[in-house]
Parts: structure tokens; C-alpha cells; sequence
């Protein structure tokens, strides 16, 4: 079989056939007042044109917001622990400031003619202990993350790759049937079931990323759960974590790219109320900040506000194992019964578009947005049918308003933010289905818990991109996946999905816009709006990289020039 072999210096010839970040023209913030970045690109802020001369203490201040709930790459789910595991965690490839792909881990790889065999060639690197990264802390890590036993949310990521899902399935218990083998200490080979063009990409995502066996044994369950229970490969190493104060972050001396790396540390603290982020960021104690909603108008026409396009959905989830909520035209009721688009004009302060699926308009379809491959439609705002929907559910249940209105709770988090998006559906369904829901607030991790267990009835909660693709949002809601937080289960959508993993081409996307019609139909979850994401940086915080799909920041090029 002829192989052929790409090297990181001949790359950017082949980007955009090997990857689907849809940053083939990316965009350079300027100082422009109140400018907004719609099209869907990576971004770096505050960036200079000459390599800098650099006299200021690097320390960058940021807000976590809450300590993050799993820093196991192999099985973590949230978006925060996501954006301190790309800090202190690299895997074979690591995305560029311009969102291209460039070496991480792996200085080469070579793909066979077929587009099926990757063969990835390590670099001379090293944990945060002094010990060689090899092919097979990614081997152990992968075949990790599909072994049952770990119960990895995102196994299903590795299902690209042959005999994944059926050693995940239980239907092959021959690890060796697997396509993840080390070749020696510095080649991995990788064998998909078929060409999948942004496989290359993937390999930059968390769970993709390696772990020491040696350190996963020896911690068990307890690995990642603290600073010292951990072991690092990427730019940055956890110096410090107080839970509900502070979790540090110290430039990785070890790392190979070190001295790429400009910053000395990351303080980063766990504050939820919006007054004080904002305080603490008009006193220069935080150096940027996700600007909450209440507050757009007040730094919209500033030069350090940002409004950029990210590829994330927010919608009412239900929980379809419920009582109340496996009843269809219960379902149906809460969804007319809420108005989008006063969501977005009041909570939101029209930064975002109402959604009209659960996919958003910046994933890739057919060559365009998915959003012109879609034929499905969502229900819309109608109170009045909503009301009449919910008196015939409470019916075909056999419970009364008073039943409901003591079984059902809106499950929310804590936090300003938080609760005033809870208020919002709360006076909805008061006004609309004549119900009062009591607004349970709980933390992050207590959340996430309760999603998993199927302990809550309604929530509202989101999802943002993995990669440029529609089956990021769409493969969380196969029956019994590790994200399918509604609890649904549908044959033909799971058909569907299966058929658009292992398709090609037109013939993928049309599976996949045929799932969504689904989705429309049968309301598991009912998308409200895709949001802009809304922050404040300080003019001397210089080249800090935002992506629009996967981990939201990092911080490797990133430094201070007061």
C-alpha cells in the first residue's frame, strides 16, 4: 500500500481537506468599538504584528466561575474542566491561534492512500515528572476511555475508530480487535472504519489526550480530583486548587514548546455573583471576563468588549423516564408555552438568534451551513395551544395542577446568571400554563449529577461544539448515551446517527437533517437560542486564542504588556 507522508512544515497545503474547524479565513480582532464577529472562526484577541519585548509580570487573572468537576481527560464532560485541561494537557495535535492544526504531541504523521490507517510519530516529550511521553500513554489512555468499565460520556468519540464500539458494546471483549496499537515507543497507528475527514482535528479534543497509566492506576477514581493526583503534558500545571477559592496554574518548565509559553502563572478564582466579577474586573483584579448579560449595554460601545460567534445551543431539557415528562403533549406544552425571542431580547439582551434546531447555523452542511440542509421546523411561541396541551397531558396522566406544581421543579444552578434564566421560564409557564414551579438551585457538579441519575423533571441547559460538524450536537441523544441527559430513546434516530458515522459525503448529512426533524417532532429537549459569546479583556492581555467549537480559551501564546 503506498503511503503518504505530511509533515508539520508541508501542512497548511492540506488544512482544509483534514480539517473541519471552518478557519480557512480566520479573523484578527482590531480595536473597532463594539465590534461583533458572526462569521465562525477562531479568534485572537489584542495581537501584535512584532515579536514583543517583554518587562511586565506575567500573571493573567481570570474567573473559573466554580471548581471544575472532572480533570480525568478520558472522562470528563463540562466545558470548564475542558478549558484547564487544554492548559495543562496537549494531545497529538493542538490547534493554532488561527484555529489550523499544528503539532502537539506527534511532530509527523503519515495517512495511507485509503484515508483509513493514521500513523502518528511522537516527539522527544515529557510528563510534569521527568518521564517520556509515549505512543503507549495514548494507546492506554483511548482503549481507557472505550473499556465499559470507565463509563466515559464520550466514548462514542472514538467510534470512528475500528472495533471501538463493539469492545465498548461488550459485543468483543479482544482488545486487540481494536485499531489503536503502539508500534514502538514513538508510532501510534490509528484504523478508522472509514475516511473521516475531520479525524485529524479530533485528536486535539480532551479525551483524546494521554494519561499515565502508571499515575491512573495508582490514584484509581481519585485521578484528577487534585493537583498532586495528576500529571501534566501540556503548557501549564495546576500549582495551586482550594476548592470554592482558587484553582493556580504554573507555566510547565517540562513541556516541550516551553518557550513558546510567556506566562508564569494563571490565577484563577470561583466567583458566581455578577456585581463582584464585575468589580473585581473594573479594579484590574481580573484581566478579562465572560461579560453576563446584564451588562452588554454598558460596555457594548467600549474597546475592550468582544461579542464573537460560538457554536452552542441552549434549550429546555426534559426528562423523558418522568412521570410528567414522558407524556409527548406535556412536552409539546412547555414548548409553546415559552417565547424565544423574548428570551433573547430580555435575558439574553439580543445578543444570540433564536434557534431554530438544535444544531447551530455555523455547523458545516453541505458545503454551507447545515442550517439551508435542514427541512425541520420547531413548534414556535403559542401560549394559548400550550394551555390546552398541558390540561389534556395533566389529564392522560391522571394528576391535577396542585400534583404537579409539587412534583415538578425547575433544576438550575447557582448564580446570578443562572437565576435570573430560571425567573424567566418561571414567569413563562406561571403566565402561560397557569403553574408556579418552584427554582431548584444546586452547583455545577451537583447539576451534572443529577442530569445523570434522571433526578430532575425540567432543566435548562447547553451544549456547545466538538468540532465542525452536525453530529457534535446530534450523537448526545442516541438511546443510553454517555450525554443523553433526556433520557430518550428513539430506533430510527439511533439508526440515523449510526448511518451518519459511518457515511460519506451528501448522504451523512441527509441522515443528519433527517435526525433533527425528529428531534422537532418529538421535543426530548427544545432549543430556545444560540448564543454570542460577550467578554471584556484589558487592552495589555495580548494574544489570548477563542475558539468557537471545543475548548473555549487557551492560553499557551498568551502574556501580559502593561
Amino acid at each position: 500500500m503506498r503511503r503518504r507522508l505530511v509533515s508539520w512544515l508541508a501542512l497548511i497545503s492540506v488544512l482544509i481537506v483534514l480539517t473541519l474547524t471552518a478557519c480557512d479565513k480566520p479573523i484578527i480582532e482590531d480595536s473597532t468599538p463594539g465590534e461583533t464577529q458572526t462569521e465562525e472562526t477562531t479568534t485572537e484577541l489584542n495581537t501584535e504584528t512584532t515579536e514583543p519585548v517583554i518587562h511586565t509580570e506575567q500573571i493573567l487573572k481570570v474567573n473559573w466561575g466554580s471548581d471544575p468537576p472532572d480533570l480525568d481527560p478520558q472522562t470528563t464532560t463540562d466545558q470548564l474542566s475542558m478549558w484547564i485541561l487544554n492548559a495543562v494537557m496537549e494531545g497529538l495535535v493542538r490547534l493554532n491561534p488561527d484555529g489550523t492544526i499544528g503539532p502537539g504531541l506527534a511532530e509527523s504523521y503519515t495517512i495511507s492512500e485509503d484515508s483509513l490507517i493514521y500513523t502518528f510519530h511522537l516527539r522527544d516529550a515529557y510528563w510534569s515528572d521527568g518521564t517520556p511521553i509515549t505512543s503507549h500513554d495514548f494507546e492506554d489512555a483511548w482503549i481507557r476511555a472505550i473499556d465499559p468499565v470507565t463509563k466515559s460520556n464520550y466514548a462514542y468519540q472514538f467510534f470512528y475508530i475500528k472495533g471501538a464500539r463493539e469492545f465498548n458494546h461488550e459485543e468483543e471483549n479482544d482488545v486487540s480487535t481494536v485499531g489503536i496499537k503502539s508500534l514502538d515507543e514513538k508510532t501510534l497507528e490509528v484504523t478508522l472504519n472509514n475516511p473521516t475527514s475531520y479525524f485529524l482535528s479530533l485528536t486535539s479534543f480532551v479525551t483524546y489526550m494521554p494519561a499515565k497509566k502508571q499515575t491512573v492506576d495508582l490514584y484509581g477514581r481519585e485521578y484528577g480530583e487534585t493537583a498532586d493526583k495528576i500529571v501534566y503534558s501540556g503548557p501549564f500545571t495546576i500549582e495551586e486548587w482550594i476548592r470554592n477559592e482558587k484553582l493556580v496554574l504554573k507555566k510547565n518548565e517540562m513541556y516541550h514548546d516551553a518557550d513558546s509559553v510567556r506566562l508564569d502563572n494563571i490565577y484563577g478564582y470561583m466567583i458566581k455573583e455578577n456585581d463582584t466579577i464585575l468589580r473585581m474586573y473594573e479594579n484590574n483584579e481580573l484581566d478579562f471576563i465572560n461579560l453576563p448579560s446584564e451588562f452588554i449595554n454598558k460596555y457594548s460601545y467600549s474597546n475592550e468588549f468582544k461579542s464573537l460567534s460560538e457554536a452552542t445551543t441552549w434549550y429546555l431539557m426534559f426528562n423523558c423516564e418522568n412521570k410528567y415528562f414522558s407524556n409527548y403533549k406535556m412536552r409539546l406544552a412547555f414548548s409553546l408555552a415559552t417565547d424565544a425571542e423574548a428570551y433573547v431580547n430580555v435575558i439574553a439582551q439580543n445578543s444570540g438568534t433564536v434557534a431554530e434546531g438544535l444544531t447551530p447555523p455555523n455547523m458545516t452542511g453541505k458545503g454551507h451551513s447545515f442550517a439551508f440542509d435542514r427541512y425541520s421546523s420547531l413548534p414556535g411561541y403559542d401560549p394559548e395551544r400550550a394551555l390546552i396541551l398541558f390540561d389534556e397531558a395533566l389529564a392522560e396522566i391522571g394528576a391535577t395542577r396542585e400534583e404537579f406544581k409539587k412534583d415538578v421543579t425547575i433544576l438550575s444552578e447557582m448564580g446570578d446568571t443562572w437565576n435570573r434564566r430560571a425567573q424567566f421560564f418561571q414567569s413563562q409557564w406561571k403566565e402561560n400554563l397557569g403553574v408556579e414551579l418552584f427554582i431548584e438551585q444546586l452547583t455545577f457538579s451537583e447539576r451534572l449529577n443529577r442530569y445523570d441519575n434522571k433526578r430532575y423533571e425540567i432543566a435548562y441547559a447547553g451544549w456547545g461544539g466538538d468540532y465542525n460538524d452536525p453530529l457534535t450536537f446530534m450523537d448526545m441523544l442516541v438511546t443510553d448515551g454517555g450525554h443523553n441527559y433526556t433520557h430518550w430513546s428513539n430506533e430510527e434516530y439511533d439508526e440515523l446517527i449510526l448511518k451518519a458515522i459511518n457515511g460519506i459525503d451528501y448522504d451523512r448529512i441527509d441522515a443528519l437533517a433527517i435526525a433533527e426533524e425528529i428531534i422537532s417532532r418529538e421535543i426530548p429537549l427544545y432549543p430556545i437560542y444560540h448564543p454570542n459569546k460577550n467578554l471584556v479583556i484589558k487592552p495589555y492581555v495580548k494574544s489570548l486564542t477563542i475558539f468557537p467549537i471545543g475548548p473555549d480559551y487557551d492560553f499557551k501564546w498568551t502574556y501580559i504588556d502593561k
